[in-house]
């Protein structure tokens, strides 16, 4: 029998990363490595379950990051590993986006590796154009014509609705501007919805999923349900904004049709989404009422390899590049990471010291001061450890095999302790 897929990634198992690495204190590991603070994923967590609850919609949570849905339209030679995935599953419990016609035939294989139906999405654009089509192309009449034919349904899918993600949202800096985008995605997917039982009043029996989202316009919702004072720079939704969202949750309510709410790196968060503004901070009390980072759960463990005082600039060399930060730029400043007040004697703005690193190579991260904070700079040594938030955590995190899981709950005196250890899915 041929090797699982899985199975050319190994990976050290979970009882010798725990007995390598769990009671170590972080000063005692090697770097780079990836730190998740198991307290900051709980109450980010539980802060989006809490307002989808309140909405009354669902939630899925993408797992790239941290029941399966492909993330994009699957390529045809991923089925037969999907397959192999859904056979270990539960019925109902894989499925796939799909935006073109000659997709289809490719998924036959998936019921007949399983014998069960894989679940059908339509991938809808609604303004991100990367993936997608809307309801007013061709190529949306022949899909839906072919994934709803006369008579019973495609032996080897089941239709379950429509999926959009507005990755655009990443571009706002506000709260209100990210629930915009939400209610056009939803706008967008109740039209269509609508559309196709126009078509086929005789075809669709069973209510859509409409599922919309990406992790600035999903967790927007969560300013619906927050309390602010008077301080008019505080995230606060526009004139209306939630009076029409709730209306069109009645409209799908209506349609027969579900609503939907997904999100990926909501646990973790990263400095793309601090720059965002789009939600409210999961701690309380919180310095800042929008999002900063003391609610980023994720940081990459670095240490510095040298010092440069005599340069035109006072800069720091850190032993982790491109390889270990990702490469992905932040709007919000110029830079690849910002590093954290701990283990240094920074005074910390949002636990955020006053260096950056304003460089990057594979290998290799230079350090400079944050614009306009040289005043408040700590002094850095070689081999000192240092924590750096990532602009994007799904890149930085892809290139870690697990994260040293720490736990700022418990005593202060404990806080650097490991106390776990997650490992992460690898491999296409």
């Amino acid at each position: 029998m041929a090797a699982s897929h899985q199975s050319l990634y190994p990976t050290p198992s979970a009882a010798a990363l725990k007995e390598a690495y769990v009671g170590k204190n972080l000063q005692d590991v090697a770097a780079p490595a990836a730190i998740v603070d198991q307290a900051i994923v709980k109450r980010n967590c539980s802060q989006m379950l809490r307002a989808c609850k309140a909405l009354g919609c669902s939630f899925r949570p993408h797992v790239k990051t941290h029941k399966i849905l492909y993330g994009v339209p699957a390529p045809p030679s991923t089925i037969r590993r999907l397959a192999h995935l859904g056979k270990e599953l539960l019925p109902g419990s894989v499925g796939v986006l799909v935006d073109h016609p000659d997709q289809l035939r490719h998924l036959e294989v998936f019921k007949e590796i399983t014998g069960y139906r894989l679940l059908l999405y339509i991938k809808i654009d609604t303004g991100y154009h990367r993936a997608g089509i809307t309801h007013r192309s061709s190529q949306f009449s022949q899909l839906i014509s072919r994934i709803l034919p006369e008579g019973e349904e495609l032996p080897h899918t089941q239709f379950c609705g429509l999926y959009s993600h507005a990755g655009h949202s990443y571009g706002r800096s506000s709260a209100d501007e990210a629930m915009d985008l939400l209610i056009d995605e939803i706008t967008n997917l109740h039209l269509t919805s609508t559309h196709i039982r126009k078509l086929y009043p005789a075809r669709v029996h069973k209510a859509m999923v409409l599922s919309v989202g990406a992790t600035p316009t999903a967790t927007s919702i969560q300013n619906l349900f927050q309390h602010y004072g008077d301080d008019s720079s505080q995230p606060r939704l526009g004139p209306g904004q939630a009076d029409t969202l709730c209306q069109y949750i009645r409209d799908i309510e209506e349609n027969n049709d579900r609503l939907e709410v997904h999100a990926g790196v909501y646990p973790f968060l990263d400095l793309q989404q601090v720059a965002t503004r789009a939600s409210p901070s999961a701690l309380t009390p919180s310095p800042s009422p929008a999002i900063s980072t003391h609610d980023i759960a994720m940081t990459v463990l670095a240490e510095v390899a040298s010092m440069y005082d005599a340069r035109d600039k006072h800069e720091a060399l850190i032993a982790a590049g491109s390889l270990a930060l990702g490469r992905e730029p932040c709007k919000s400043y110029q830079g690849w990471g910002i590093v954290s007040d701990w283990n240094t004697t920074s005074q910390p703005i949002n636990r955020a010291s006053c260096w950056q690193v304003s460089r990057i190579s594979q290998e290799h991260g230079i350090l400079e001061s944050i614009p306009n904070s040289v005043d408040n700079l700590s002094e850095l040594s070689v081999g000192q450890k240092l924590r750096i938030f990532p602009n994007h955590a799904c890149i930085a995190g892809a290139h870690f095999g697990w994260y040293l899981v720490v736990d700022s709950d418990l005593p202060e005196e404990r806080r650097d302790e490991i106390v776990d250890v997650w490992i992460r899915c690898r491999g296409w």
